[in-house]
């Protein structure tokens, strides 16, 4: 049977609990491989998702910007589909309730740059360089400093990511550096040093295959 109409129908149901455990749902069909991406993309689930991502439920937009960042984690197959994510997805980044929230947008974002560079104009035009510095520099939240130093590694490996993230004005490796070496804590140290070894190597027009998933611990990925 299919069950994809159903669950598109799910995601936007009246309910917020309903919303959200489709937005669950469709996080674990994204979580482990990219087998349910082609049924994904057949059924047109993303649109319903996205706007979840910016939904009035605080429940409903954690699941799915979860299930947006798995949605693009395994392969870039689903990257046109989830162009429209990238401005949703960097409001979440000032979420001023939640960190994890803003942790999970920003580990969105960065796998939306790791197989490759198409959105990365629209990553670069949505402000998400800034975002993430500031996330990266200021915020509350541990996790969220940690996984925006390591979404901004992803940008960095991009020719266009990289030319927009070391414009002088933005003093993003002074800043950065100034941080890391205050730092307690030893995964903002080595996600820094990541990002050091990143530009020392040449740009890429397809970004590498290296990134953070936003479910698990960052660190079982950072290398």
């Amino acid at each position: 049977a299919n069950m994809y109409q159903p669950l598109k129908i799910l995601l936007t149901h009246r309910n917020a609990s309903v919303r959200a455990k489709a937005c669950n749902l469709v996080g674990n069909l994204c979580r482990n491989s990219p087998y349910f991406y082609p049924e994904i993309k057949k059924h047109n689930l993303l649109p319903a998702l996205i706007q979840c991502c910016a939904d009035s439920d605080s429940s409903v937009r954690t699941f799915a910007v979860v299930a947006t960042g798995n949605a693009g984690f395994h392969s870039s197959y689903l990257y046109a589909e989830l162009e429209p994510a990238v401005c949703v997805l960097e409001e979440r980044l000032h979420d001023a309730v939640s960190g994890k929230m803003r942790a999970n947008a920003a580990g969105a974002l960065g796998n939306l740059v790791r197989n490759g560079g198409q959105l990365m104009r629209t990553v670069v035009n949505a402000g998400v360089i800034d975002a993430l510095l500031q996330l990266a520099l200021n915020d509350k939240s541990l996790e969220a400093r940690r996984i925006s130093l390591f979404s901004l590694g992803n940008i960095l490996k991009s020719e266009l990511g990289r030319r927009a993230a070391l414009r002088p004005e933005l003093r993003l490796v002074t800043l950065l550096e100034a941080m890391a070496n205050s730092a307690t804590d030893n995964r903002i140290a080595r996600n820094f040093k990541r990002i050091q070894r990143i530009l020392r190597e040449p740009a890429q027009t397809q970004s590498a295959n290296d990134s953070i998933h936003c479910t698990i611990d960052p660190e079982k990925r950072d290398r």
